[in-house]
């Protein structure tokens, strides 16, 4: 996790530095527990 910063802030808008690659791998990691 990041703290937000003055883009952030003064823009509206948020920063995801997270490679899409990357986000997608742990995703599929993921066990839900659907009981």
């Amino acid at each position: 996790l990041t703290r937000v910063a003055g883009f952030e802030w003064g823009s509206g808008f948020y920063i995801n530095p997270v490679p899409p690659e990357q986000a997608a791998a742990f995703l599929r990691d993921v066990d839900l527990d659907l009981d």
